[in-house]
């Protein structure tokens, strides 16, 4: 184990730690910057590096700033608040390269864009902790809670809704986790209790009444992940150019409104095609603008709730070549084998594409392929397995939908020519 030492940072990695050396050992550091001199203290001896955090920083970086929350630190939502923005994008640019380079083996010499927007107030979904009367986040890598007034991600709607539900815990015994998602297209909200235990539906319904803003359209009570019942309204509605999007409680929507039509108008492609396959649809976030580009799109999801506000979706929007399946990508992929496919749209979870997936997509020879991530290094894995079987990259783009945050998500265009 190391005990306290100086230790100079030399660049972010994914996950938010800067990295840095002693003896030709690894340290991932916690709240460091790239470039500056810090003294640390290691928290966690990994074998073949380990985890250590800020105790005093010996030379700063002029990248460094005073964090803006005052929960910064303690609450484990963010990891790069104290990094100005601009070099938050540089390095998180930096990092998806590297990686791209390293995992991927691709010669990528810089990325087409970097798409971002404000770094503050984007966030329509929230998922609070509560224990006992305390309503907040956990602690980096621990559950213990670090209760909170506001969150400088959130949309301002959520946390004026923070006192409510504050109330609404100490009313509704046993709550683990309040979920709230936001309409900023109808100024609603759905809300959802995640409990332990179970509580009827008639005292819920009181509780609901004397606690929440009429602007509470539905409010789903949950025992772990098994929906019990709902009152009110399990959907609401968004808007995203011409199109409206009804979205479930139990359906995900991408969570930074202030990049919605910018992510989209990345991801689209700039031809079209006759037959177009998306795999993770989702509700159709990405189907409705790509059914404008393609004679006709299938396409799939393993969520039932997804794929049922999908099909609405197609239908009240008019889009009639958008067709909507119920089904695991590998099984999309099996049934449309040795068909004629000009474009694979894929936008797999952090996990990627399975090795199947894959084998079927490089055998199936689309034309171009569309591959939206949300994790770097699957992301770079599944792009050496495409461009060895014959894909070449035309484009990728990041997309900063978590400012604040080590998250990156991204963009990748690959055709046959």
């Amino acid at each position: 184990m190391i005990g306290e030492s100086s230790v100079h940072i030399k660049k972010l990695v994914y996950g938010g730690y800067g990295l840095g050396e002693i003896g030709g050992r690894k340290l991932l550091v916690d709240y460091s910057v790239p470039g500056e001199v810090v003294k640390v203290e290691v928290l966690k001896d990994k074998g073949d590096y380990a985890l250590a955090t800020v105790k005093d920083v010996v030379f700063p970086s002029e990248e460094r700033r005073e964090a803006p929350c005052p929960y910064y630190g303690r609450c484990g939502g963010c990891q790069l608040q104290h990094i100005r923005y601009d070099a938050q994008l540089r390095a998180k640019a930096e990092i998806l390269l590297e990686t791209l380079r390293r995992i991927g083996r691709l010669e990528i010499r810089d990325l087409d864009s970097v798409v971002y927007g404000e770094e503050f107030g984007y966030r329509v979904r929230a998922q609070f902790k509560v224990q006992g009367s305390k309503l907040g986040f956990f602690e980096r890598r621990s559950h213990r809670l670090v209760e909170i007034e506001k969150c400088l991600l959130l949309h301002p709607s959520i946390n004026r809704l923070i006192p409510s539900l504050r109330e609404l815990s100490n009313r509704a015994p046993n709550i683990s986790e309040i979920h709230v998602s936001y309409s900023p297209t109808e100024d609603e909200f759905l809300i959802k209790l995640i409990s332990k235990d179970f509580l009827a539906k008639e005292k819920l319904r009181k509780i609901m009444e004397n606690t929440l803003p009429k602007e509470v359209k539905g409010l789903g009570f949950y025992r772990k992940s098994q929906r019990e019942y709902y009152l009110g309204r399990d959907f609401t509605f968004y808007s995203i150019g011409p199109y409206r999007y009804r979205v479930s409680m139990d359906s995900f929507f991408q969570i930074n409104y202030l990049l919605w039509e910018d992510f989209i108008n990345t991801a689209m492609p700039s031809n079209h095609y006759n037959t177009a396959l998306e795999l993770h649809c989702g509700v159709g976030f990405f189907s409705l603008f790509l059914a404008k580009k393609s004679g006709f799109v299938h396409s799939y999801d393993s969520s039932p709730s997804a794929i049922r506000d999908a099909e609405y979706n197609a239908r009240i929007n008019s889009v009639d070549n958008l067709f909507f399946y119920n089904e695991k990508s590998l099984y999309a992929l099996k049934r449309h084998a040795g068909e004629v496919i000009d474009l694979i749209f894929l936008d797999p979870p952090r996990s990627g594409l399975s090795e199947g997936e894959a084998k079927l997509i490089t055998a199936n020879r689309p034309k171009e392929m569309v591959y939206v991530s949300c994790e770097p290094t699957t992301f770079a894995r599944d792009l050496k397995v495409l461009t060895r079987g014959g894909y070449n990259l035309r484009h990728v783009s990041l997309i900063d939908n978590f400012p604040n945050t080590y998250h990156i998500e991204s963009v990748a265009r690959l055709s046959l020519d």
